[in-house]
């Protein structure tokens, strides 16, 4: 258990561990919700597809949570849409 200290302008540092297991890094979104008396910080998932780099180092397109499976047969079909 950690604790932190609120400022007078209602601020809340968050300790490195727990920024590192949820990967927040300056600019992160998070939500709030109350569940009974406990305060629940949670990291806001992307809407969108996002690039990352994959286990050798090449661009990786990762989708959102919730996006139907990407199979080949589904991208052929989006490619055959484009212009």
């Amino acid at each position: 258990m950690s604790t932190a200290t609120i400022s007078t302008k209602g601020q809340l540092v968050i300790p490195q561990r727990f920024r590192k297991a949820l990967h927040l890094e300056a600019g992160a979104k998070v939500s709030f919700s109350l569940e009974g008396e406990k305060l629940v910080l949670q990291r806001e998932q992307p809407k969108r597809a996002r690039l990352v780099r994959g286990k050798f180092g090449r661009p990786v397109l990762v989708a959102p949570p919730g996006a139907p499976p990407m199979t080949p047969d589904r991208v052929k079909a989006i490619l055959n849409e484009l212009p």
